[in-house]
């Protein structure tokens, strides 16, 4: 019962629909009518600025570390705070708040593998960060910023259940991202 109720939870939590909640706040506007429609930080970025697109990459980071981090706290393995992190992106993409619609769920990902792999994340992150600062665009700063992510974290040994978990987590993510949106590196802001 414990796995079930963190389940729940953690899509719950994955739901919350941050991107819609801040620009409407901000603009008044559903973020789901605005430049592609994706209701995702990149289209916030894209049309409402940076300020509030960080606003809601933090908030959708938060998401996924929060899942992973109540399957945690109720005593539960790894494996099911695996489970709890893919709820949350589920809950992202399918968002029970905005009639299943939702992102693309990497940000929500992310705070998944930040709570799953911290030591990694520790490096990965801010590299990827880095990338972009430095003129690499954001979909290939975040691409090398994940792969070197699971490079450190088999690296630094971590748990083999983790590691397997990260890697089934992106590949979920990835390919709804590759589905709905495509990909071409060349893409100016992207």
């Amino acid at each position: 019962m414990t796995l079930a109720l963190v389940l729940i939870v953690a899509y719950l939590l994955g739901s919350i629909p941050t991107s819609y909640i801040v620009v409407y706040r901000l603009t008044g506007r559903d973020i789901r009518t605005m430049g592609t429609g994706n209701p995702g930080t990149m289209n916030v970025v894209d049309t409402v600025g940076l300020r509030a697109g960080l606003v809601v990459g933090l908030g959708d980071i938060c998401k996924g570390m929060a899942a992973v981090g109540v399957a945690y706290l109720a005593g539960l393995s790894d494996r099911d705070a695996v489970l709890a992190g893919m709820c949350a992106v589920a809950g992202h993409d399918w968002s029970i708040f905005l009639r299943l619609d939702g992102g693309n769920g990497m940000a929500a990902a992310v705070g998944a593998l930040i709570a799953l792999l911290p030591e990694a994340a520790l490096i990965a992150v801010p590299a990827a960060i880095g990338l972009y600062v430095l003129g690499i665009s954001r979909r290939m700063a975040g691409i090398v910023g994940l792969l070197l992510l699971l490079a450190l974290a088999y690296t630094f040994n971590a748990p083999e259940v983790r590691l397997i978990g990260a890697v089934v987590l992106l590949t979920f993510t990835v390919i709804k991202i590759f589905r709905f949106e495509g990909f071409s590196p060349a893409r100016p802001g992207r």
